[in-house]
């Protein structure tokens, strides 16, 4: 009987191993409904900017609009609306709509101050990362989003 149990336990291992995936470590495309659940499972505020080569940028070296940011949860909703809502009054000063690029790889926000087509560098549960071109210090330049979900 032991010796029964035995092959049954070595034949679900093997069993299990040849049936493992082969995950060769590449990320699968992203796809619209991917994004979309991701985008909408939370409000986010932004935690950070930093210049495309991971510098924090100084909240002394950004411009107005940049700089405001940080005091506002972005709420993406699933009929493609956007509101920012100012995460210390819930006032809603701001709001608009987004969509996903036909790649699934940025997003185009059209709201007041923040507006264009935005490559998405990072979008998982916990981080979202937006790339824009802003200026820092005054000069126009490539800068990283970061935003964490708002809780």
């Amino acid at each position: 009987m032991k010796h029964f149990r035995n092959v049954i336990l070595l034949m679900s291992l093997m069993v299990g191993l040849l049936n493992c995936k082969n995950d060769d470590g590449n990320n699968p495309a992203p796809t619209a409904a991917s994004q979309t659940e991701l985008l909408v499972s939370n409000k986010w505020l932004l935690q950070r900017v930093a210049t495309s080569d991971d510098k924090t940028i100084g909240k002394n070296q950004m411009n107005t609009t940049t700089f405001l940011l940080f005091e506002l949860d972005m709420q993406f909703y699933a009929d493609n609306t956007v509101k920012a809502i100012n995460h210390l009054t819930g006032n809603i000063p701001n709001g608009g709509t987004w969509k996903l690029a036909a790649d699934n790889k940025s997003i185009d926000v059209d709201v007041i101050g923040f507006k264009g087509n935005f490559p998405i560098l990072v979008l998982n549960r916990t981080k979202l990362t937006l790339r824009q071109r802003a200026p820092v210090s005054g000069v126009e330049s490539d800068i990283n989003l970061e935003f964490a979900p708002s809780l």
